[in-house]
C-alpha cells in the first residue's frame, strides 16, 4: 500500500517542491500552509507520514509534532528546519521525530529520509502488535501467581490450617528472605508472649480460621530492613464445600504512615492547644486577679497596722513620764481606725483566696503540660480519671459558655493500659466536638445552655468511657462516615476531618479497643469508648 503523506510547510515553494519528489516517488501527499489547517486535514483523512517546517506562522512545528504525537501515535514524524545547530537537533528529537532534514531541500536526502522514517514507523507498529501479543501470554502463563497478587507492593501469604505457609509473593521474600513453604512468618509480638512456636496466641489468622471471618490487627515485625510496623488482614478460603482449607493474609506496610500520622496527632495537638490558648490565657488572668486586687488589699490594711504600731510606740516612749491625754485619745482613734478585728478576720480570708488562685493557676499549668507531653513510646498503666480531669481543665473554655459539665468517675476505676497522651488527645478530640456540636445546636448558647456528660465504669476486662453531648445529634445518612479521615460537617478552614479518625484509630489499633457512637436526632450523642484494663505485667513495669 502507498504511504500518504502529510506536508505542512508556510511557502508554497517549499511545498510544491516536497509534493513533486514524494509523488515522483510513488507517495501520495497532501499539503497545508500552517498546523491549523493541518489539523483540520487530519480530521477528515488518515496519512502514515507528517512532514512539516520548524518555524511557522501561529502554532510551531513542534506544537504540531507534540499534538500528532498525542492524537495521531500511528503516524510518523519527520521535522523539516533551516536551522542545523546542535541545539535545535536536540530540541527536534526530544519531540520524538523519526528524522528531521536541513533546507536547502534536495530529492535524495528528503527521499532517504521519508523511507527511514516510515521503516521506522513499520518497527514501531510491529513493536506493539508483539508486546500486544506478548502480554497476553505472560498473563496466560501467570494465572496462579496472579491469585497471589505478585506484583502488589504489600505482601500477601497463604496459610494452611497448621499456620504453615503454602506460598507467597513476591514482596514477603523481600521482607523475610529466608521463609519457604512449611515454615512460618517470625514476630516480635510472638516474642512478647513467650509463644514457643513462634504464633502469638491472639494472631488474627488463628482467629479468621477459628471463625471464618476477616480479621484485622497490626503488628511489629523484624524483616530484612529492620523493625517494620504491618497491618493484617486475614481472610478464610473455602473448599466447594464451604470448609475453611486455608487463609490469606495481607501485610501492609504502615511504617512511614505510623510515623506520619504520630507526626500528625502532634501536630493536632499543638493546634488544639494553639486553639485553647486564649481561653487558657482567660483562665489563668482571673487567679492572677486574685492575687493583685488581695495583695492590694493586704498592702493598705498592713499600711494601717503600721500606723497602729507606730502610735504603740510614740505611746511606750510616753509611758517613761505621765501619759498625755491627747495621745490616749490618739491611740484610740488609729486603733479604731485601722479596725483591728476586721483585719484579723479578714486578712486570712483574703490569703485562703490567693492561694486558691495560685491552685488554679498550677492545676491549668498541670494540665496543659499533661496534655502537651508527648508520652512513652510504651503503654503504661494510668488513671484514666485523672486524664479525663486534666482534658475537661484544658478545654474549659470551649464548653464553658454553651454546656454544663457532668462526671460521674467510678472511684474504684483500675488502671488502664494505653499511651497516655494519645488517649488524652481521643478524649478532648471527642469533648470538643461535643462542644461544637451543642454550639451548632443552641446557637452559641442562645437557646440555653447544653450539657456534657463524662462517665468511666470498670466493664468486665475493661474500662468504659462515655461522653455524652446534647447536642443536634449525627444525621443518619453521614453516620457511616463519621470516622472516615478527612471527613468533617464543618465549613471549610473549621476541621480537618482528622479528628475522630485519629481517635478511632488511636482507640481501636493502637489500644484494642473500641470506639462507638450511639445518636438521637435533637436528643444529642454519646460516644462510647472501651479500653483494656492493666494486666499484671503493665502493673508491675
Amino acid at each position: 500500500m502507498e504511504a500518504k503523506i502529510l506536508i505542512v510547510d508556510d511557502e508554497l515553494a517549499i511545498r510544491n517542491l516536497l509534493v513533486r519528489y514524494l509523488e515522483d516517488a510513488g507517495y501520495q501527499c497532501r499539503a497545508a500552509e500552517n498546523a491549523g489547517a493541518a489539523k483540520e486535514m487530519l480530521v477528515t483523512q488518515t496519512f502514515n507520514l507528517l512532514l512539516c517546517d520548524l518555524r511557522m506562522p501561529g502554532d510551531s512545528g513542534l506544537e504540531l509534532i507534540r499534538y500528532t504525537k498525542q492524537h495521531y501515535p500511528d503516524m510518523g514524524r519527520v521535522m523539516i528546519t533551516g536551522f542545523g545547530s546542535p541545539e535545535i537537533a536536540s530540541e527536534i528529537m526530544a519531540v520524538g521525530v523519526y528524522g528531521y532534514i536541513i533546507k536547502p531541500l534536495t530529492r535524495n536526502i528528503v527521499l532517504i529520509t521519508v523511507e527511514n522514517a516510515l521503516r521506522h514507523l513499520r518497527l514501531d507498529l510491529h513493536m506493539r502488535e508483539c508486546k500486544v501479543e506478548l502480554e497476553k501470554s505472560i498473563t496466560s502463563r501467570t494465572e496462579k501467581l496472579a491469585a497471589i497478587m505478585n506484583n502488589l507492593n504489600a505482601g500477601v501469604v497463604m496459610f494452611d490450617a497448621d499456620m504453615q505457609i503454602m506460598e507467597t509473593n513476591r514482596q514477603m521474600k523481600l521482607w523475610f528472605p529466608g521463609i519457604a513453604p512449611g515454615t512460618t512468618i517470625p514476630s516480635l509480638h510472638a516474642e512478647t508472649c513467650l509463644s514457643s512456636a513462634g504464633i502469638c496466641k491472639d494472631c488474627p489468622m488463628i482467629t479468621t480460621f477459628k471463625t471464618g471471618k476477616t480479621c484485622e490487627a497490626t503488628r511489629t515485625i523484624r524483616t530484612e530492613q529492620g523493625e517494620r510496623d504491618f497491618r493484617l488482614v486475614t481472610s478464610p478460603i473455602l473448599d466447594s464445600t464451604g470448609n475453611i482449607y486455608a487463609g490469606i493474609a495481607f501485610y501492609e506496610d504502615i511504617t512511614e504512615k505510623m510515623m506520619m500520622e504520630r507526626d500528625l496527632r502532634q501536630a493536632q495537638k499543638f493546634e488544639a492547644v494553639g486553639q485553647l490558648a486564649a481561653g487558657i490565657a482567660h483562665e489563668i488572668n482571673t487567679p492572677i486577679q486574685y492575687l493583685g486586687d488581695n495583695l492590694s488589699f493586704l498592702k493598705d490594711s498592713f499600711d494601717g497596722i503600721t500606723k497602729v504600731l507606730h502610735t504603740y510606740e510614740q505611746l511606750w516612749q510616753g509611758l517613761m513620764g505621765t501619759v498625755p491625754s491627747e495621745l490616749n485619745r490618739t491611740l484610740s482613734d488609729e486603733i479604731a481606725a485601722a479596725d483591728l478585728d476586721y483585719l484579723w478576720e479578714e486578712v486570712p480570708k483574703t490569703l485562703g483566696q490567693s492561694l486558691d488562685g495560685v491552685e488554679r493557676v498550677k492545676r491549668i499549668v498541670r494540665a496543659m503540660k499533661d496534655l502537651a507531653h508527648p508520652g512513652s513510646d510504651d503503654k503504661t498503666a494510668v488513671d484514666i480519671n485523672a486524664i479525663l480531669e486534666s482534658t475537661i481543665t484544658v478545654c474549659r473554655n470551649e464548653w464553658k459558655y454553651i454546656a454544663e459539665m457532668e462526671t460521674s468517675f467510678a472511684p474504684d476505676l483500675p488502671p488502664a493500659s494505653c499511651f497516655a497522651s494519645e488517649i488524652g488527645q481521643v478524649f478532648l478530640n471527642i469533648i470538643v466536638n461535643g462542644a461544637h456540636a451543642i454550639h451548632e445546636f443552641t446557637e452559641g448558647g442562645a437557646r440555653g445552655l447544653g450539657r456534657i456528660t463524662i462517665s468511666t465504669r470498670k466493664a468486665e476486662n475493661c474500662i468504659q468511657i462515655l461522653i455524652t453531648d446534647t447536642g443536634r445529634g449525627i444525621p443518619k445518612e453521614i453516620q457511616d462516615r463519621v470516622f472516615d479521615p478527612f471527613f468533617t460537617t464543618k465549613a471549610r478552614g473549621k476541621g480537618t476531618g482528622q479528628g475522630l479518625a485519629i481517635a478511632r484509630r488511636v482507640v481501636v489499633d493502637r489500644h484494642q479497643g473500641t470506639l462507638c457512637f450511639q445518636t438521637e436526632k435533637n436528643k444529642g450523642t454519646t460516644f462510647i469508648i472501651e479500653i483494656p484494663a492493666a494486666s499484671a505485667e503493665v502493673m508491675s513495669a
